[in-house]
């Protein structure tokens, strides 16, 4: 694996030039200098062309009456755009919306400069290979700025993807198993409680977090504290989350023995929001007895629309906060609430 510490030389073209010339990057501004005329500029025209184009493109993409799991847009996760989901499912290579972005970075565009240097400013834990994000590898960082036109790594992926058909169906299998609901994503693979904790059943262990309901509601998540105990009993506080005056105990509803903590969450809190089905996971516990009231399936769905609902409605009456825009919950609702109104609603939905 190549080190992600190495300086590289990165190469550019223009791209509203017909001669394919790569040119070693110094300073962007010097190699090209913008005077401002965007129309007549042709990488504008095409940067325009690309948006227009992903925009028409856009509401193909999901099957008619299915709904996909909301991913953060690569270039989000850099900090390069303020707010993008993509619709490709971390295609890139396919992703009209991308190409626009590279295309401009060979143009010296200001936009794609800033983008490059955030990051390379990003920690190496932080630069996830997009086929991390896809589930495809457990763990890799990535080496080449998100440049996955020139990554051997990438090539090799799609190389195998268009001749393995199995591999192309185990992405979408995987695909199908996540749903939203209402802009929240549930994984129909899993059990849920009513307190909106997840349940993964292993063998004759459960794995157990909080669903993306529960994290979106704490709102700012800086602390993860796991029990420490070998046991828990019903009822009992089994971890702490969230941040300053803002912090959630929660329970189970039966007795049971902690087999593994994920340590990762305690130093890495913001899993529980970015990765609540995945790393951001909290226990591995062998109950005692069968947990009760658990929902999965068709019934989730049920569930979590009528939990919207319920919050929406709650909100509005108690609080006078409006916390949806187009039929889904608005992004840190939570910091429109004062901390009584927010420990209202904490005790409402999950204790």
């Amino acid at each position: 694996m190549k080190c992600p510490f190495l300086e590289e030389i990165i190469v550019a073209y223009c791209n509203a030039c017909k001669v394919k010339k790569m040119v070693p990057k110094g300073d962007p501004a010097l190699q090209n200098m913008c005077d401002a005329h965007y129309q007549e500029c042709a990488v504008y025209r095409e940067f325009v062309a690309h948006n227009e184009k992903e925009d028409i493109m856009t509401p193909r993409i999901q099957e008619p009456g299915a709904s996909a799991e909301l991913k953060p847009c690569i270039w989000m996760k850099a900090g390069v755009i303020e707010y993008r989901m993509c619709t490709k499912n971390y295609d890139c290579k396919n992703c009209e919306f991308d190409k626009s972005l590279t295309e401009q970075e060979g143009s010296g565009s200001s936009m794609v400069v800033q983008a490059i240097a955030k990051l390379r400013q990003l920690p190496a834990s932080e630069r996830k290979c997009r086929y991390m994000l896809t589930g495809d590898f457990s763990y890799k960082i990535c080496p080449n700025n998100y440049e996955c036109w020139h990554c051997t790594v990438d090539q090799y992926i799609q190389d195998t993807m268009d001749a393995n058909r199995a591999l192309q169906k185990r992405r979408q299998r995987a695909a199908k198993r996540v749903r939203t609901v209402k802009g929240f994503t549930i994984n129909e693979d899993f059990h849920y409680l009513p307190n909106h904790i997840w349940v993964k059943v292993e063998g004759e262990l459960l794995k157990i977090g909080v669903d993306d309901f529960a994290a979106r509601l704490m709102g700012t998540i800086d602390k993860v504290q796991l029990s420490s105990e070998t046991s828990f009993k019903k009822d009992e506080t089994c971890w702490q989350i969230g941040s300053a005056q803002r912090m959630v105990s929660m329970s189970l509803p039966a007795d049971g023995e902690i087999i593994e903590r994920n340590n990762l969450v305690e130093s890495n809190p913001m899993l529980v929001r970015s990765e609540p089905y995945k790393r951001g996971w909290l226990l591995k516990i062998r109950p005692s007895s069968d947990l009760n009231d658990m929902l999965k399936g068709s019934q989730v769905r049920e569930w979590l629309e009528n939990e919207f609902d319920k919050l929406h409605q709650e909100c509005e009456e108690n609080t006078g906060v409006t916390i949806t825009d187009g039929g889904q919950l608005i992004e840190n609702f939570c910091e429109r609430l004062s901390d009584e109104e927010w420990h209202n609603l904490v005790t409402r939905f999950l204790w």
